[in-house]
C-alpha cells in the first residue's frame, strides 16, 4: 500500500453550522527520510503494555521516561484552510431537533458525508470535484462506517472509481427498520447493450441481529473491522458478528471480542490491524484477525499494545474521546490522543491547557517496524526493546517508533472549532 501524503480533518463551526474538510501534510508529524535516520536512535519507542492496560500504561513501580519537552512536542498545529465546506440544512425527517453532518472515508482521496436527513454526497479531494450520491433509507444518529474495495475486473485489476460504503447506525434501536445499508458502485440496469454504465446505488441490507436486543439488556458497539470480504462486529455483552458482503447474510463469530475500540484497520505490510486498544482507548493495538475467517477468535498472543511512557503523568486520557488512529501506508500512521490537562502547562504552549481540565488534541506520527522473524529486530537495539519484542506468532518482533508529536490548535480567526472526524 503506498503513502498516503494527507490526513483529512473534518472540522465543525457551530455557531454558524458549517463542517469543513482540510487536509494535513504528513511531514507535520515525520521526520525526512535522511533526517530520521541521522535521528535513529534519539527517537523514542513506545513500549509494550499488558493487554488489559485501563486507566495508566506506566508501571508505577518504574522510573517514569522524561516528560514530553516543548521541543519534543514540535510547534503548535494549526489546521490549514478548508478545502471543501458543508452545511447541512434542517430537514423534515429530523424535525428540527438536531442537524449534523458524519464523514466516512472511502479511500484516501474520496469521503462520503452523510447528514442528518439521509442525504449523502462524495467529495473526491484529488479531483476537487462533488458528486451527487443517492440518498439513505433512514437517518442514521451514530453512524459508522467500512469501506471495501471493488472486487477485481477480468484483468485481475480494481475499479479505482468505485467500491462500496457500509454504513450501519450504532444507536441500537429495535425500531429502527433500516439500521445497515451501503453505497455500493455498480453498473446501471439498461442502456444499450454495448455501453457499459456504472453509478452509485443505495441497498438496504439485512439487519443486524443484535439490533434485537431485549431493552433491559443495555448494549452498545464496541469495535468493528472488514476481513477479507467479511464484516466483523464485536457488540458488549454478546459477542462478535460476522457479515457477509458476498452472500449477505449475518453469522455470530462467538461470544468473544476483538481487541480493539471502535475501528480496526487492516496494514498489508505487516499483515496486521491496527487501532485504538479495548482496554485503553488511548492506546494503539495491533492484533491478527485472519482466525476470523477460519471460525477462530483472535489468538490473544497475538495482541499487541503500546503505551508512551513520554506522556506527562498529569495529562488524563478523555474517556469520552478514544483515540483515532489512521492508516498512512508501509507501516505509518497518524494517532490523535485526546487528554485532560490536570495539572496545567506552561504559558509557551499557548494557552492550550489549564489545570481546570481543559481538552488537549495530540497528534503524532507512529511508524511500525517489522523484526527478522526470529525474536529479535532487524536492526541493532537495547537489552530492554529486545526483551519487549520476544513475543511468538505473527507480528514477531514489532517496534513502535514514534516521530513528531504536535499539539492541535481549534481556534482558528477566533472562531472556536470542534474536531469531528479524522479520516
Amino acid at each position: 500500500m503506498s503513502l498516503r501524503r494527507y490526513v483529512n480533518l473534518v472540522m465543525a463551526n457551530h455557531d454558524q453550522g458549517i463542517y469543513s474538510l482540510r487536509r494535513l501534510n504528513n511531514d507535520n508529524f515525520f521526520y525526512p527520510a535522511k533526517e530520521a535516520a541521522a535521528k535513529a536512535r534519539d527517537l523514542p519507542r513506545l513500549k509494550r503494555v499488558p493487554q488489559n492496560a485501563l486507566s495508566s500504561w506506566i508501571d508505577p513501580k518504574k522510573k517514569q521516561a522524561a516528560a514530553l519537552t516543548d521541543k519534543q512536542l514540535e510547534s503548535t498545529l494549526k489546521p490549514p484552510p478548508p478545502i471543501f465546506s458543508l452545511r447541512p440544512s434542517t430537514c423534515p425527517v429530523t424535525k428540527g431537533d438536531w442537524n449534523r453532518l458524519h464523514s466516512f472515508p472511502l479511500s484516501g482521496t474520496k469521503i462520503f458525508f452523510a447528514d442528518s436527513g439521509k442525504r449523502t454526497t462524495l467529495y473526491d479531494t484529488k479531483a476537487r470535484c462533488s458528486i451527487s450520491t443517492p440518498c439513505l433509507h433512514a437517518p442514521k444518529k451514530l453512524p459508522v462506517a467500512l469501506s471495501v474495495p471493488s472486487p477485481e475486473g477480468p484483468e485481475g485489476e480494481q475499479d479505482q472509481d468505485g467500491g462500496s460504503l457500509y454504513i450501519m447506525d450504532t444507536l441500537l434501536d429495535e425500531m429502527n427498520a433500516t439500521p445497515f445499508e451501503a453505497l455500493i458502485w455498480r453498473n446501471c440496469a439498461g442502456g444499450h447493450y454495448l455501453i457499459t454504465h456504472k453509478s452509485w446505488h443505495c441497498d438496504a441490507l439485512p439487519r443486524p441481529p443484535f439490533f434485537d436486543h431485549r431493552p433491559d439488556e443495555p448494549t452498545s458497539v464496541q469495535s468493528y473491522a472488514v476481513v477479507g470480504n467479511i464484516i466483523c462486529v464485536s457488540v458488549n455483552g454478546h459477542g462478535t458478528y460476522c457479515f457477509d458482503t458476498v452472500s449477505q447474510k449475518w453469522s455470530m463469530a462467538g461470544d468473544w471480542q476483538m481487541p480493539f475500540s471502535g475501528k480496526a484497520e487492516y496494514v498489508p505490510e505487516l499483515k496486521l490491524w491496527f487501532g485504538a486498544s479495548a482496554g485503553n482507548h488511548q492506546l494503539p493495538c495491533a492484533a491478527d484477525l485472519s482466525p476470523i475467517l477460519r471460525g477462530h477468535a483472535p489468538k490473544k498472543q497475538q495482541h499487541y499494545v503500546w503505551g508512551d511512557p513520554h506522556v506527562p503523568a498529569e495529562w488524563l486520557p478523555n474517556l469520552f474521546n478514544p483515540a483515532k488512529i489512521v492508516s498512512l501506508g508501509s507501516g505509518r500512521f497518524c494517532i490523535i490522543n485526546f487528554f485532560q490537562d490536570m495539572g496545567g502547562r506552561p504559558p509557551s504552549m499557548d494557552g492550550l491547557s489549564a489545570s481546570d481540565g481543559s481538552p488537549i488534541v495530540v497528534f503524532s506520527g507512529l511508524e511500525v517496524l517489522a523484526g527478522n522473524g526470529n525474536g529479535s529486530s532487524s536492526s541493532s537495539s537495547s537489552d530492554s526493546d529486545k526483551d519487549s519484542c520476544n513475543d511468538k506468532g505473527n507480528g514477531n518482533g514489532l517496534r513502535m517508533i514514534k516521530h513528531k508529536s504536535r499539539l492541535c490548535v481549534c481556534k482558528l480567526a477566533n472562531i472556536h472549532y470542534s474536531l469531528e472526524s479524522v479520516l
